[in-house]
């Protein structure tokens, strides 16, 4: 229940263009540490792997990874917005083409 309000929170802050690395660390951080804990746990097990319930958080995780990668490119070659929209386009099909 809590990662699915903090995914969900996430997601929104994603959404709205409030991205920055520091909520990138943090969910991440959250996200990795919560589910390998949560998996420690014998009565629970892989269930959180497993859960169509837990596909939203991993969907934000896996999103903010894209968005992430996409911002360091962006700094690290000074593109513009148009170069940066192309770049989102081309992983996102590169990932959809993979998936």
């Amino acid at each position: 229940f809590v990662i699915n309000l903090v995914g969900a929170h996430a997601g929104v802050l994603i959404l709205l263009g409030r991205h920055s690395s520091k909520l990138h660390a943090a969910y991440s951080g959250f996200y990795v540490v919560g589910t390998a804990l949560a998996v420690q746990v014998p009565v629970v097990g892989w269930t959180p792997i497993r859960s169509l319930e837990q596909l939203g958080p991993l969907f934000v995780f896996f999103g903010m990874q894209f968005v992430e990668y996409c911002e360091r490119v962006r700094t690290r070659d000074n593109l513009t917005r148009s170069q940066i929209w192309l770049l989102r386009v081309r992983i996102g099909g590169l990932v959809a083409m993979v998936g």
